[in-house]
């Protein structure tokens, strides 16, 4: 049971209702809703990490995935596997994404795999080695390696405040993908 209570959408801004309805007025908006001043702000730059074109799909997803299961957040890998299988991510690959698992031998693409490795770098030791750095950085060029970045940053914060909340699962709601803007 969720530590705070879940806000009423009736209670929101118009603009916080429009928001919370685009991605499937879920616990975890609402329970974040308890912080208006943020709230429309962070669900607008949420919107902007899960339509932007830097990052393909599949890649977003596997990098919020991997996130998610080496913070220990059953909240986001649950929200985000149907996300997955719908940009290509096998069984046997979300299998992999488990922090015991291993994840040379699922299938992933070399660019996949270094971005996976970065992850599971970054968040265990808070830095990530130069020649793994690179690595990535030479396979996705400046601009997707910083969207990369603040994916990881965006979710294992999520994880982070999910966890702390304590927000309970939704039993059949799942998050929806905003269309994206027509200026893209």
């Amino acid at each position: 049971m969720t530590r705070i209570a879940y806000q009423d959408p009736d209670k929101l801004t118009e603009e916080a209702r429009v928001l919370l309805r685009e991605r499937g007025n879920l616990n975890v908006y609402r329970a974040l809703a308890n912080a208006p001043n943020v709230f429309t702000g962070w669900m607008i730059a949420g919107r902007e990490h899960l339509t932007s074109p830097t990052l393909s799909a599949r890649l977003r997803e596997l990098a919020i995935l991997r996130t998610a299961q080496v913070m220990g957040s059953p909240y986001e890998v649950t929200q985000h596997t149907g996300l997955a299988d719908q940009a290509g991510v096998s069984p046997v690959q979300r299998a992999a994404l488990a922090p015991d698992a291993e994840l040379d031998n699922a299938g992933f693409d070399a660019t996949e795999l270094a971005v996976l490795h970065l992850i599971s770098e970054l968040i265990t030791t808070k830095t990530v080695r130069a020649e793994l750095f690179h690595q990535v950085h030479t396979a996705l060029g400046d601009e997707a390696t910083v969207e990369l970045l603040m994916v990881i940053h965006r979710w294992a914060g999520l994880a982070l405040m999910l966890n702390a909340l304590e927000v309970d699962l939704d039993t059949d709601a799942r998050i929806s993908i905003p269309p994206v803007s027509p200026e893209r």
